[in-house]
Order: C-alpha cells, then structure tokens, then sequence
C-alpha cells in the first residue's frame, strides 16, 4: 500500500478512469437488448435473435467494468492518488470523498448484482442492478458537476490531471 499520495495520475489510472466511463456511458445507453431479453426469460417467451446479441455485450462489458474497476482500485490503494488541491471548504471535500465512495462501490455493486441476476437467478439481484445503476447515473453526473466547479470555479488542476496522459 502507498503510504505518499502520488504526485500525479498514472498513464494507466487515467486509461482506466475514462475506459470505465465510456464502457459505463454504453451500458447505460444500449440496455435495451438486455432488458427485452430479461423480460422475455421472465415470461417463458423468445427473444429475438438482436435482443441476444445486445444482451451478451451487455454481460461482457458489464464484467469489463468489473474487472477494471478492480484494476483501478488495485492501483489507488499501491500507487496512490494526487492530493486534493486544498482550496475546498471542507463540506466540498467530504461530499467528493462520499461520491468517490459511492462510485466506487457502484462500479463493483451493479455489475455483480447483474451477474447475480443473469448467470445464477438470484432473486431480487436484477431490482437492485437496477436500483444501482439510476444511483451511479446521479453520482456520475454528481461527479461531472464537482470536476466543473473545481475547473471554473475553484480554478484547480483536478480536471487538467484526470485529462491528462502523464508518463508512470
């Protein structure tokens, strides 16, 4: 575990940052397919053979945000992140450590609690993947919207760094 907190994001955690995002963005606008064949299962019906498809790249970039988002908290807790800038209030910087949180255990909650209702009919698991992902679709935005305020309010680097391909 690193004891320091790095000077700045790595090449790898802002890969990560952005590949979970764009991955999550394409869930969230190409669930159709999932949810015609999750109700059609539901029903005893057939689903039509595009619904499958849909419903498979579902499955497999749901366990890509998985599996990244494992990858991403690996390198959080070994290689650290930067520093806060210091110029929030206080409140700000715990309502940023709450929505990290909550984002975090999203990007792990949602894709295991669809696993759960996909592969093994655990009951209730598909409410609450639903359930999760509406909460990371606010968190997210909630996330957006403090990245804005540290760029053109507070005038911070915050955004520059998580934009920004660094060397390490």
């Amino acid at each position: 575990m690193s004891n320091m907190p790095a000077a700045s994001y790595s090449r790898t955690q802002v890969w990560l940052h952005w590949s979970i995002a764009a991955l999550i963005l394409v869930q969230f606008l190409a669930h159709d397919g999932m949810e015609h064949v999750w109700r059609a299962l539901r029903r005893g019906q057939e689903a039509a053979a595009g619904d499958w498809s849909l419903a498979y790249m579902h499955v497999v970039l749901g366990l890509a945000v998985l599996a990244l988002a494992a990858w991403r908290l690996w390198l959080r807790a070994t290689r650290g992140v930067p520093p806060v800038s210091g110029m929030e209030h206080p409140a700000l910087r715990l309502l940023a450590r709450a929505t990290h949180l909550v984002i975090y255990a999203l990007i792990f909650a949602v894709p295991i609690s669809g696993a759960a209702a996909w592969f093994l009919a655990v009951p209730g698991a598909g409410r609450l993947h639903v359930l999760g992902k509406d909460i990371l679709l606010y968190v997210v935005l909630l996330h957006i919207a403090g990245a804005m305020v540290q760029h053109f309010v507070l005038k911070t680097n915050v955004l520059r760094q998580m934009l920004a391909f660094r060397q390490a």
